[in-house]
């Protein structure tokens, strides 16, 4: 990922960590065999394939994993699909067709903001979230967030205070557009009831409405495409043309999308490995990967290195503790990120 990103520490510079597994089976059943956690056969088969680097011929590659529900309850589910030779792609479907209106939804995302750069199942062993994707950019020098974060109506984070940003003299003239890039939010109406929405940080929040969270990342992806609008495509003071998130490179990507429905999609993608070999999709390819699950608007998130999906899988037998999380996409070990988009139960 470029470093401009992250801290725009350097416009030339690229920064990955390089892994040889997307993930361990055997690591992930070790910590599970203390609770009774079954995945499904086929998804157990799939991730054993993928890490004894058996998945990548047709005739061992397995196309689909079947839909299973998301920790505590039905209405959040995962699902992945392979639609070709080292591209995973990794679905949490939010089903909200079925709430009930002034009634409070039972599931819900929120941002958190780490203290420090850390692993998501790090951040996450404190909270009750069901699953996770990662969120926005940082520095990587000091793990500054570059993405404005508000969380219950109060902002945890601001990029106008991000130094590395705001004194990098070749991003000078695009501060304000990346000042005003996409962002998640959720809004509530008098009534309590919530409202998703992706939309320019500038942009006015509607009318009867009161900001409870966002996250800010970007570009936005659907309706329209707006890389140079949000200044990730731009040019330095030699005319050249800067790409800051690999645009048309095949990469891991994490994105979010709202259907028409108002269902919620939490989507990560990479090649096996997740390093700069491996392939992904570029953001066009997302684009249609978000489409292809209903959205009609939809938002990149911080990707390459830093794409990571966790999930809580549904336990076999009932049980009041909090089941132990599996990172379903990510490098091995984790990469660190600064904030992520979690999925509560309400």
């Amino acid at each position: 990922m470029h470093l401009d990103e992250r801290a725009c520490l350097n416009e030339q510079a690229l920064y990955f960590l390089h892994s040889d597994a997307m993930i361990n089976p055997m690591i992930i059943f070790k910590t599970l065999d203390k609770k009774p956690i079954l995945f499904s056969l086929i998804a157990a088969m799939f991730l054993t394939e993928v890490a004894m680097g058996r998945a990548d011929t047709e005739h061992n590659m397995v196309k689909e994993i079947p839909a299973y529900d998301i920790w505590p309850a039905k209405g959040a589910s995962y699902s992945q699909h392979t639609p070709y030779d080292d591209n995973y792609q990794h679905f949490i479907i939010v089903d909200r067709k079925g709430r009930k209106k002034d009634q409070p939804e039972k599931w819900q995302i929120k941002p958190i903001l780490a203290q420090n750069i850390a692993p998501i199942s790090v951040i996450l062993q404190n909270e009750k979230a069901s699953a996770a994707i990662n969120g926005g950019y940082f520095n990587l020098n000091d793990g500054v967030s570059a993405s404005y974060v508000i969380i219950d109506g109060k902002e945890m984070a601001n990029p106008r205070t991000n130094k590395a940003l705001v004194k990098n003299s070749k991003l000078k003239p695009y501060l304000e557009k990346i000042f005003n890039r996409s962002e998640i939010r959720v809004l509530q109406d008098d009534n309590g009831n919530t409202c998703y929405d992706i939309a320019r940080h500038n942009d006015p929040i509607a009318k009867n409405y009161k900001l409870i969270h966002s996250l800010q990342a970007g570009p936005q992806l659907l309706p329209k495409l707006t890389l140079q609008e949000e200044a990730f495509i731009r040019r330095n003071s030699d005319n050249d043309v800067v790409d800051a998130i690999n645009a048309f490179k095949k990469t891991a990507r994490t994105a979010f999308g709202i259907t028409k429905e108002g269902n919620l999609v939490l989507f990560v993608a990479s090649g096996k490995g997740q390093n700069p070999e491996s392939a992904g999709l570029t953001l066009d390819e997302l684009c249609s990967a978000m489409q292809s699950q209903g959205c009609v608007k939809a938002i990149n998130l911080d990707g390459d290195a830093s794409t990571t999906m966790f999930v809580r899988p549904m336990p076999a037998e009932n049980s009041a503790n909090i089941p132990q999380g599996v990172v379903i996409c990510g490098k091995h070990p984790e990469a660190r990120v600064k904030s992520v988009l979690g999925l509560y139960y309400q």
